[in-house]
């Protein structure tokens, strides 16, 4: 079996528009109130270095990214000393991962103080590296618009390919 030799795990969501189903209740599954529309959502997995190391399956833009994440079950294959880094979308991912980095939320009535809001700016700047492999990904056409094709899991064949021109760019580069 490989050894895992990363100290940085670096978990984030992010959504693709999908052209709206005509049948109602296949819209309403994937209607995003995020972005307000019809979209489906995939979870990406990098390394420090922004290569990604891990796409599960696409679903529909409705559900949450911690409900995506549970349902993979890849937290437990990570071991306890290697940092997840995650942000406020996956609020308990701490209860399943002894070594996880997540931004503090505040309320109106218990708002964060100065130093919770210096230690999320800390921290969303070294999540940063997630955020730029998305955008690596996003830089293809294939991603951005809104896809049409309705063919079973093309939208997840399209979403591989990108990471792997990504990955293909970070080592030629």
């Amino acid at each position: 079996m490989k050894s895992f030799s990363y100290k940085d795990v670096f978990i984030d969501g992010t959504e693709r528009p999908v052209q709206k189903p005509k049948n109602l209740r296949r819209r309403k599954k994937m209607y995003s109130g995020k972005k307000r529309q019809t979209t489906r959502k995939g979870l990406i997995m990098t390394d420090e270095t922004r290569q990604i190391g891990f796409i599960p399956m696409s679903k529909n833009g409705r559900r949450h990214d911690k409900r995506l994440l549970d349902k993979v079950d890849i937290i437990r294959h990570i071991p306890p000393e290697v940092t997840i880094w995650a942000d406020t979308g996956f609020q308990g991912i701490d209860k399943q991962h002894p070594n996880t980095q997540i931004p503090k939320k505040g309320t109106r009535k218990r708002p964060l103080s100065p130093e919770q809001k210096q230690e999320n700016k800390i921290i969303s700047g070294i999540r940063i590296t997630v955020e730029h492999a998305i955008a690596g990904i996003k830089c293809l056409g294939c991603m951005t618009q809104i896809l049409r094709n309705r063919r079973p899991f093309i939208d997840d064949t399209f979403l591989l390919l990108s990471a792997g021109l990504w990955n293909f760019h970070l080592r030629t580069a």
